[in-house]
């Protein structure tokens, strides 16, 4: 879908007067941090689509907004309203709303030993596991199509 939705946006190549672009990198990963590299790669490509780069909001831990009761979401969906606002009025997003929405950016090392015994047990893969059940694709969990 993600190269898919990138393809979308060649017509915009060599275009004179393209719109400003931004971006929403959303993972199930918790921690910011994994998705910089994505962000890097969008304001290249911003650049070499020739679209002024507004930025990206990066916000780890996505899918387990779905399981969160409501109320423990309302301070994520005011800080997004509050994002969108701002962007509204300014054509720009908040420098600080982003990094709130960025949080956890790195989980201090001092979790690393909680992380070796979920990951040991396999506590840490239980969930995506279930949904790679869910969707008949976890026998194939290991496949690697593309290499050599």
């Amino acid at each position: 879908m993600v190269k898919a939705f990138i393809e979308t946006l060649e017509p915009f190549c060599g275009r004179a007067n393209n719109p400003s672009i931004g971006f929403l990198v959303q993972s199930g990963f918790p921690e910011a941090v994994h998705s910089r590299y994505v962000e890097r790669y969008l304001e290249r490509l911003a650049q070499r689509l020739g679209c002024p780069y507004v930025g990206t909001i990066v916000k780890g831990g996505g899918e387990g907004v779905r399981f969160t009761p409501p109320q423990k979401n309302r301070a994520l969906f005011e800080t997004l309203r509050q994002l969108g606002a701002i962007y509204g009025q300014t054509g720009q997003f908040d420098p600080a709303l982003l990094a709130r929405l960025a949080k956890p950016e790195r989980f201090p090392k001092a979790m690393t030993p909680v992380f070796k015994v979920l990951l040991k047990t396999g506590l840490a893969s239980m969930f995506w596991d279930s949904q790679l059940k869910e969707n008949g694709a976890y026998e194939r969990r290991f496949v690697r199509p593309y290499a050599q």
